[in-house]
């Protein structure tokens, strides 16, 4: 297991080493110039300049090798240098340093993507049983259906007409923000729900619980058809196999069958799609929370793009690449668990 999770530990940083390459290449080829952009478009190109110099745009992307004695002075060598101390550099626009952006932006994401991924495993995985037991059935067709429309359903137009009919047009929920103008809250985890728990305010924990439905469930929706449909998949394949027929002939009941025989084994293919659709949330949490106007990572990097601030931009993808891949390192820790055949080497 040590050696397993060294090795993984090191590929994860070349991993990293590799997006930070994609990553600078790719926001740098954004059209635009991001000092034209702070400056305004009547920005003189003498000021513009000036700008460029102070930040350390003007500079090269890379240098000659044949050249090492001014290898830092490019800008993506400077970057890697300071990404290695953990400096994540600082927002143009904002003068913040983005690790501190970070810190406070990143758990209003992971508190709409924990909510998203516990819905779509409360409904997803008992329909995907259900379809499975009663294979063939009128439920089984509900919810093949359900899943097939919830794969195709875009995000952003589900959350537009969640946002327009629970939000706008019933009045139920509200369709944007993390917490209501008649509540107030002293942050200690920036996870409202959690935070107004611990501060003892009930009231605000309900509010902040009421503004998380809508976006929760536009985001969870694609997780939730994705993961019935492995489900029942899967259960599918473990239901015929001969210990499972074994273990009814013995007189076992049907609910200790699915459950403590089929179901366990049946969990390998469902976690890993769980894994995988951690970097699927953090993806759809750019429209999700741009229509919501949640205040977390995926709206601040969108911001960002569009004002071409270049270390944001680099910080939130870099991070949220290494959120992804400290997940997946925990899925397939957790597959030794499930199976005890399985063993790391």
């Amino acid at each position: 297991m040590g050696s397993y999770l060294i090795r993984r530990i090191l590929r994860t940083l070349l991993v990293m080493l590799g997006i930070s390459v994609v990553v600078f290449a790719f926001v740098r080829s954004i059209p635009g110039d991001p000092a034209v952009a702070m400056l305004g478009e009547r920005a003189t190109p003498a000021a513009a300049a000036k700008l460029r110099e102070q930040l350390g745009l003007n500079k090269p992307w890379f240098v000659n090798y044949k050249d090492p004695a001014h290898l830092l002075d490019a800008q993506y060598p400077r970057y890697v240098s300071q990404l290695a101390r953990g400096n994540l550099g600082t927002g143009i626009k904002s003068n913040i340093p983005v690790r501190d952006e970070l810190a406070s932006r990143f758990p209003a994401t992971a508190e709409l993507s924990i909510a998203a991924l516990l819905f779509a495993l409360v409904i997803g995985m008992p329909a995907g049983i259900l379809a499975a037991l009663r294979r063939n059935s009128i439920w089984d067709n509900i919810a093949t259906t359900i899943s097939l429309v919830g794969v195709s359903m875009p995000v952003f137009w589900l959350g537009l007409l969640l946002a327009y009919f629970f939000g706008v047009k019933l009045g139920w929920l509200p369709p944007s923000a993390r917490l209501g103008n008649e509540n107030t809250l002293q942050p200690i985890t920036n996870f409202y729900v959690l935070d107004a728990l611990l501060r003892g305010q009930p009231a605000a924990a309900w509010d902040a619980l009421r503004h998380l439905i809508l976006p929760a469930i536009a985001l969870g929706s694609i997780p939730l058809a994705i993961i019935a449909r492995i489900t029942r998949a899967s259960l599918l394949e473990v239901l015929g196999q001969d210990y499972v027929r074994t273990a009814r002939a013995k007189g076992l009941t049907g609910r200790t069958v699915t459950l403590k025989h089929a179901l366990r084994n049946a969990l390998l293919p469902v976690v890993t799609v769980i894994g995988l659709q951690a970097g699927a949330l953090l993806g759809g949490a750019v429209l999700t929370e741009t229509i919501f106007s949640w205040p977390g990572l995926g709206s601040w990097v969108y911001e960002a793009i569009s004002q071409r601030d270049y270390p944001i931009i680099q910080g939130g993808v870099i991070f949220a690449a290494l959120v992804v891949s400290v997940v997946n390192l925990l899925v397939d820790l957790s597959y030794a668990t499930l199976d005890p055949r399985i063993q790391y080497r």
